[in-house]
């Protein structure tokens, strides 16, 4: 039985479209009846529930990396630990559906292949999905309403150097709806969703920074973007610096602010690094699965990398002309950050922190540092619900989820500065206000000694912001299914780091528990557009009620505190 048809012959679609590679003269279309895009935690958790939710709809996963793997950033990225939060009210995770599947399947710390396996199996079993591996968007079109028609793929494959390039298979793909699911927002960019850079949005005069030569020309920043990489010779055990934890027989280790703060070799390794665009700050890690003697590391920042640019785009639409001077894309940062720990320096520093002093960078059979595939990226671009009024001091009128919303959160419906998101709810998301830094210059203070974490210093406006018992947020924030939306491309749905959240907001959602709940939502809302005939833009308060009630229902996800 074919759920695909596939047909070979010039595509002609009316309306506008973007020029990245050009659309294809020819090439296989296929129609669909959903494609989502991305192969993060998000998009899988999007394709998931839409093929599930709609058995009679076909739905196109489009993984936008090379290789052929699922998680993304969780998997091929290798951060395999899940940055959780645990509400004091009740103990418990205030995500559910997706998320809650996957944590029981391969526990707090876990092998990055078993994750990877874990998601093929849930989504190998459906067969409306079909995913499109290691295939990228170089074009789409849209009819005069604004509303996505299609979208031109071509085949991605790496270089001779790792870097990732176009390859030579070409695809298209049409359907009535689309969902970004993506860490680049690269489909709502190129939809012209309306979407805001980085920090854009942060009150103007805490962004004297990211203006250029005191101008009036804004370049925002995005958070510092991270490359995971693989150790061996980590040591747990009782430290009072570091933090070493067990659960389902695998390590994670989490600490080391004081030696990041004062040791003399971590702070001389910055000092010389900094600004050339690198940091080591405190450790996140874990084992990669039981008995592992490999351990995946997040600490190594990198910083003004633009997460919107990729090498192959240079010269066309989708590389972006509004960069900060000096930004990377993020090939030229996965080059240099893994030329960085070849150097001598970089493994003399990281042993400092503690349970690390025998640590050594694990290696290919090449010799080269095993990495991850592609960058940690916190930050992108936000989509904001009015195009025409954006720009600094906009994080708390523009934007479906904002700042204070997040931080303000209340204990249940009667209260919290989220009570306007409750109506139109379609999950709960946690965790700390959790602002990396967007310059080198904000890990120090005006005396000139380290700080961590930078939230605080970043946005002294919102106070008592530091990850702990007492941090805020001290409550989970409703999500509203408006942060799902585009006003300017109503079939579109986005759940991934596109979504309608303001740069503030973002530092709590980002993690990827919270990616989980957004894919849910996206996929469902998916499914419910695709089964009714409507795009998602027009629904109403009893449309978002019907796929509340499927989420709930159907897939436990946890809509109420």
């Amino acid at each position: 039985m074919l759920f695909f048809i596939v047909f070979c012959f010039m595509l002609t679609l009316s309306g506008t479209g973007s020029r990245p590679e050009g659309w294809p003269l020819t090439a296989p279309v296929v129609q669909a009846d959903i494609v989502v895009y991305g192969g993060g935690l998000a998009g899988c958790a999007a394709a998931w529930k839409a093929a599930v939710a709609a058995p009679d709809k076909q739905v196109a996963l489009v993984v936008p990396y090379p290789g052929r793997e699922y998680g993304g950033l969780a998997t091929v990225g290798g951060q395999n630990f899940w940055d959780l939060r645990y509400w004091d009210r009740d103990g418990r995770l205030a995500q559910g559906g997706s998320f809650a599947h996957w944590l029981k399947a391969v526990g707090p710390f876990y092998r990055t292949a078993d994750l990877a396996a874990r998601i093929a199996a849930d989504l190998g079993r459906l067969p409306n999905l079909k995913t499109y591996w290691a295939m990228d968007i170089t074009a789409v079109r849209k009819d005069r309403r604004g509303r996505l028609r299609a979208l031109a793929l071509r085949e991605l494959q790496r270089d001779a150097t790792g870097t990732i390039a176009w390859g030579s298979g070409k695809e298209i793909l049409a359907a009535p709806i689309f969902v970004d699911a993506s860490e680049d927002g690269r489909l709502s960019r190129l939809s012209q969703a309306g979407v805001t850079v980085g920090r854009a949005d942060w009150p103007a005069e805490l962004l004297t920074g990211d203006f250029l030569n005191g101008s009036s020309d804004l370049r925002p920043r995005q958070q510092a973007a991270t490359l995971m990489f693989k150790v061996k010779g980590v040591r747990p055990g009782r430290y009072p610096d570091m933090v070493f934890q067990r659960a389902k027989g695998v390590w994670g280790a989490y600490g080391g602010k004081k030696v990041y703060i004062s040791d003399p070799v971590v702070t001389a390794f910055n000092d010389k690094y900094g600004p050339l665009g690198f940091a080591l700050k405190p450790v996140n890690a874990a084992q990669d699965g039981p008995g592992s003697p490999e351990w995946w590391v997040n600490a190594l920042l990198i910083f003004n990398v633009d997460g919107r640019a990729n090498g192959r785009d240079r010269g066309h639409d989708a590389y972006p002309g509004d960069m900060a001077p000096g930004a990377l894309d993020t090939d030229t940062a996965w080059q240099r950050a893994r030329q960085l720990l070849d150097d001598p320096e970089f493994i003399r520093a990281l042993r400092r922190f503690q349970g690390f002093e025998e640590a050594e960078v694990v290696r290919d059979a090449a010799g080269r540092p095993v990495t991850g595939d592609i960058l940690y990226l916190r930050e992108t671009v936000h989509t904001v619900m009015d195009p025409r009024e954006t720009g600094p001091g906009t994080e708390n009128n523009n934007y479906a989820l904002n700042a204070s919303a997040a931080r303000g959160a209340g204990s249940g419906p009667p209260d919290g500065d989220d009570l306007g998101n409750y109506a139109n709810r379609i999950g709960l998301g946690f965790y700390w206000q959790d602002i990396n830094a967007y310059h080198f210059s904000d890990l120090k203070g005006s005396d000139g000694s380290y700080r961590w974490p930078v939230t605080p210093f970043l946005r002294p406006d919102y106070p008592r912001t530091t990850p702990g018992p007492d941090g805020w947020p001290q409550n989970p924030v409703y999500i509203p299914f408006n942060v799902l939306l585009s006003r300017t491309v109503p079939n579109l749905l986005i759940p991934g780091y596109a979504a309608s959240i303001s740069s503030l907001a973002w530092a709590e959602l980002r993690v990827l528990p919270n990616s989980c709940v957004l894919g849910d939502a996206a996929g469902v809302a998916a499914a419910y557009a695709a089964r009714v005939g409507r795009d998602p833009g027009t629904f109403t308060d009893a449309d978002v009620a019907a796929i509340r009630e499927i989420l709930v229902k159907s897939f436990g996800v946890r809509v109420d505190k």
